[in-house]
């Protein structure tokens, strides 16, 4: 039997937001993942059905602390929400070209018409030192790309992943790869 990952747990998770954007439920729930940003899991308690309804067996902890699988999935979907917010018509099916591709390369689209702080902002985003203060980075990258270019697709599965990397002590490794796609032409 295949091994669940964050990834396909983060995909699976995603399509199912992703279907009920248009509907009073999804947008519901996309808000609670918005209003949850910030906060501790333990006070967040409107989205525990639909995070621990959604997460297998071996991601939930079992003390009073969070797990780096639950909370990889959860910093994921506050970013997906906030992407989401008014912007219902991006599609989350890609062509495969660019499917798998790191939030490096959705953030490159910034570089070709922004000026040296968009530089800056990435180059603090991948130097941060803990889970909290990337994920406080990608928030602002984030919000620049959505008003900026806001049909530009990210694979937020593929971030959760990567999230996940980042809290487990890989962090140079997806430094590396985010740059690349990032500062590749």
């Amino acid at each position: 039997m295949e091994k669940t990952s964050v990834f396909s747990v983060t995909s699976k998770m995603v399509f199912k937001l992703n279907a009920l954007t248009e509907t009073p439920v999804g947008k519901s729930t996309l808000a609670k993942f918005r209003n949850s940003i910030g906060k501790n899991l333990e006070k967040s308690t409107e989205l525990w059905p639909i995070l621990f309804e959604n997460l297998p067996e071996e991601f939930l902890g079992n003390g009073k602390y969070i797990t780096k699988e639950e909370n990889a999935i959860l910093l994921t979907l506050q970013l997906y929400a906030l992407y989401m917010q008014g912007n219902s018509d991006v599609t989350m099916s890609v062509d495969e070209d660019i499917k798998f591709r790191n939030i490096g390369y959705s953030l490159k689209v910034l570089r070709a018409s922004e000026s040296p702080s968009v530089d800056r902002r990435f180059n603090a985003t991948i130097t941060s030192t803990t889970v909290d203060e990337l994920v406080n980075h990608l928030r602002h990258m984030i919000k620049i790309l959505k008003a900026k270019y806001p049909k530009t697709y990210i694979d937020f599965p593929k971030l959760a992943e990567d999230i996940y990397w980042f809290s487990r002590g890989y962090e140079d490794r997806i430094r590396l790869s985010w740059s690349r796609e990032y500062f590749r032409r």
